[in-house]
């Protein structure tokens, strides 16, 4: 019995791949080939787009990839690919991804040079399930233009006030920087009741790493000039000891959640960083940051002229008073996801594919990318 297929072939892309200082300096032709192994019946049967997988989509993750990152090996990227477009959509039950790359340094005379990977779901995720996952999420549409201006002229003091600090009613555990009057609500694993929050995996916050190791920030403001905002915290970081920005995404605006209702849009962003900074030292560096740009909290969910949030520390669980890794609602928020998505096509959250979860979160359609 046969099966269905869906086959991209030749998709012509350039990247600097290669091992030899000469492929490195130099973008190369590369030319890409998939083959996604799926049941299209219920497709056949309703003409639906919705019950099938998109090429277009692939394409775009393909060459999000491509142009995304560095590689030195074919064989490396050709395995990143299939892996991503697998965890895509879990409707996908195998894929081939061929990599081409015609320029590849040989002193012989040749036609083309490529590397296949064959990859089932159950090799890539542990699991054969199919449950018929919706197809690949799409980054909100490009807003051309220059942001309408109308974050940059608020004096900072006029919405929030030291003098006023929160009261009891809103007080909650403090997970990130900007916990307490934070995007999110926050309960710790132990308060509900997670007898494993002080198990041996969890990470020690105070304990530095013995090698640089990534995490994931998310940066965001709706008071003064949050471009700038945004820019400077980036500089900070680069700025500060024992801290490399490895990568940061596009601009978003996104309606607050929560909070007053009458607040300004933000303006987010996500950064990735390598650090070999305690998860604790991370968290003091962030709200100097926060501090630095005149951040101050006086009302949960309320405005602020800078948010710093540590999202992910490598692949770390961190449950402690002051901190816990991975974010505790970073999963559910747009606003996080859409943005690292961009940044990083092929980012997993809790062994979920981020896209897959922006794309499920509730303030999705709210998320709008923006041209640096």
């Amino acid at each position: 019995m046969g099966y269905d297929v869906i086959r991209l072939s030749g998709l012509q892309l350039s990247a600097r791949i290669g091992v030899l200082d000469q492929e490195k300096a130099v973008d190369q032709p590369l030319a890409v080939d998939a083959e996604l192994r799926l049941d299209l019946n219920a497709a056949g049967d309703s003409d639906s787009l919705a019950h099938t997988v998109s090429y277009a989509d692939v394409a775009d993750l393909i060459e999000s990839i491509v142009t995304s990152r560095s590689f030195h090996l074919i064989e490396t990227l050709a395995v990143t690919l299939v892996q991503a477009i697998i965890r895509s959509d879990s409707r996908i039950e195998a894929a081939a991804v061929t990599v081409h790359k015609p320029q590849a340094p040989l002193a012989q005379t040749f036609e083309d040079v490529s590397v296949t990977v064959h990859r089932s779901r159950a090799e890539v995720t542990g699991s054969a399930e199919v449950t018929g996952r919706a197809g690949l999420p799409q980054p909100r549409p490009e807003v051309s233009g220059v942001y309408d201006g109308e974050l940059v002229d608020d004096d900072p003091a006029s919405a929030v006030s030291a003098a006023s600090p929160p009261g009891a009613e809103h007080e909650v555990t403090v997970s990130t920087p900007t916990a307490s009057l934070g995007y999110y609500g926050r309960t710790s694993l132990a308060e509900l009741g997670h007898d494993d929050a002080a198990a041996d995996h969890y990470r020690d916050p105070d304990l530095s790493a013995a090698f640089p190791v990534r995490s994931v920030l998310a940066l965001g403001s709706n008071l003064g000039d949050s471009r700038s905002a945004l820019a400077s915290a980036v500089q900070a970081l680069e700025a500060a000891e024992g801290v490399v920005v490895v990568n940061a995404s596009p601009l978003a605006r996104t309606k607050p959640v929560g909070g007053p209702v009458d607040q300004r849009d933000y303006l987010n962003q996500v950064v990735e960083i390598e650090t070999r900074l305690s998860p604790h030292e991370l968290l003091d560096l962030a709200q100097q940051i926060e501090v630095d740009h005149k951040r101050v909290r006086s009302q949960r969910n309320g405005p602020r002229t800078l948010d710093v949030d540590i999202v992910t520390y490598a692949s770390a669980t961190i449950d402690s008073p002051r901190l816990q890794v991975p974010h505790p609602s970073a999963a559910d928020r747009a606003f996080v996801l859409l943005p690292w998505s961009w940044m990083d096509p092929v980012a997993l959250l809790g062994g979920r594919p981020v896209r897959e979860l922006a794309r499920e979160a509730q303030d999705y359609d709210d998320v709008v990318r923006l041209d640096q």
